[in-house]
């Protein structure tokens, strides 16, 4: 209780005992004292009690009346401390609101103390749940890539992530930065829905082909620039699904030399088929020791899977490539393999394909460049060119390449073929 209460009450106790006594001497006088007195003592004690009912309760937030979280931030409720009549009332206050942490907004948060049954008092505190995280701009292939004279940039794309906001890709404006001329910037840039930016930069660089003089490429069959290319040591889950659906885009047709293929691999083997491409032997297998070891074994080596590929597809090839090629040394182990076997499967009715301009793919090439230069500075305008390539498991980088060789092949006057039996056989100079 107050202190001034106290001693108001004090007061009025002790009119109230000198009104008593005043009373009891029935005294006119005296009794016109004592009323007065009562009067008095009635007057402090109401004074009281209407002050006592007047007092408000003290309601005091905890913490910062305004709180800012970011994003899925967790809330911690601090709560509030109230006192009504010097008595703490904390736990009978209500809290009223909430707050999603998830989503980006204002929140309010009510604090009510219930007294005299239907007077209320009440606090607020402002929650704002704000993002200051900046979008990821994911670029899709390199961040660095190559162009040669005329050939088309085609957009790999990108992948836009955000913390909170979706769908961010239909935001993204691409701008292109010329640095000089033989260098340009695509700047991709990005804002979410709460003003964060994000910026990502692919550096194109462009380059003259660089081409052998036409003196030193050897004399060829004459067809008016013919370009055969073809795919050794598939088919494969990863890399020939991409190069059938690059070549079904430009509208080249190819030819696909294939080793052993299990139940998984074989739609890979009708769709090559399917959709136009040759398909020829490379082998059941590609063991050198296995299949180099007699004519007999190479024999039945291929002989193995031209059955094979007729039961998946109905049709009966007769188009070989040797494991190295004609020329390899690796069969030296059997001296004169190689001269017997290029005999023995023309005379079978097999016709047996090398090549004059190889990728270098599965060796000496690193990279998407190296492939497409590889290919491009060898092509004899006015001749058959036999572009050897694989599609084994993982080469990325020869897929990465095909579409640019393709491109400027049509932009140079080539057309695309796929060998036939009518082609003209493309051999190398036997070593064994």
């Amino acid at each position: 209780m107050k202190t001034s209460y106290i001693i108001i009450l004090t007061i009025a106790a002790i009119l109230l005992i000198i009104m008593v006594i005043a009373m009891f001497t029935r005294k006119t006088k005296r009794l016109k004292i004592a009323i007065i007195i009562m009067l008095l003592d009635l007057c402090l004690c109401g004074y009281v009690a209407y002050d006592y009912i007047k007092e408000e309760p003290i309601l005091t937030l905890n913490g910062n009346q305004i709180v800012q979280l970011e994003v899925n931030e967790p809330y911690k409720e601090l709560g509030i401390t109230a006192t009504y009549h010097q008595k703490d009332v904390s736990k009978d206050v209500a809290i009223i609101g909430e707050v999603n942490v998830e989503k980006v907004g204002t929140y309010q948060v009510f604090y009510q103390y219930t007294y005299h049954k239907d007077k209320v008092k009440e606090l607020q505190r402002t929650v704002k749940v704000e993002d200051h995280v900046a979008p990821r701009i994911e670029l899709k292939g390199r961040a660095e890539m190559t162009l040669y004279e005329n050939e088309k940039y085609e957009e790999p794309g990108y992948v836009v992530e955000d913390n909170v906001d979706e769908n961010l890709e239909k935001e993204v404006k691409v701008e292109k930065k010329v640095i000089n001329s033989k260098e340009y910037h695509l700047v991709y840039k990005v804002k979410d829905k709460s003003g964060n930016e994000a910026e990502a930069i692919r550096k194109i660089c462009l380059k003259e082909i660089e081409k052998k003089p036409e003196a030193t490429k050897p004399p060829t069959a004459s067809n008016n620039g013919v370009i055969y290319l073809t795919f050794d040591d598939g088919p494969s889950l990863t890399t020939t699904p991409k190069i059938l659906d690059i070549l079904k885009e430009e509208g080249v047709k190819a030819t696909f030399f294939i080793l052993n293929y299990n139940k998984n691999q074989e739609v890979l083997v009708k769709r090559i088929v399917n959709e136009g491409h040759s398909i020829g032997i490379h082998g059941y297998s590609h063991d050198y020791k296995k299949i180099y070891q007699s004519v007999d074994s190479y024999m039945e080596n291929i002989k193995k899977l031209q059955e094979k590929i007729k039961k998946s597809t109905g049709v009966t090839t007769n188009l070989t490539r040797f494991p190295g090629g004609s020329s390899n040394t690796i069969s030296s182990f059997n001296p004169k393999i190689m001269t017997k076997l290029t005999k023995e499967i023309v005379k079978k009715g097999y016709r047996y394909y090398d090549w004059n301009v190889s990728s270098g793919d599965a060796g000496e090439a690193k990279n998407r460049d190296e492939v497409y230069q590889n290919v491009i500075k060898d092509l004899y305008r006015n001749g058959n060119n036999v572009v050897l390539m694989h599609d084994f498991s993982g080469n990325q980088k020869t897929v990465d390449a095909l579409r640019a060789i393709i491109q400027y092949g049509k932009r140079n006057g080539y057309t695309f073929e796929a060998i036939t039996e009518n082609t003209p056989m493309v051999t190398h100079r036997i070593n064994n």
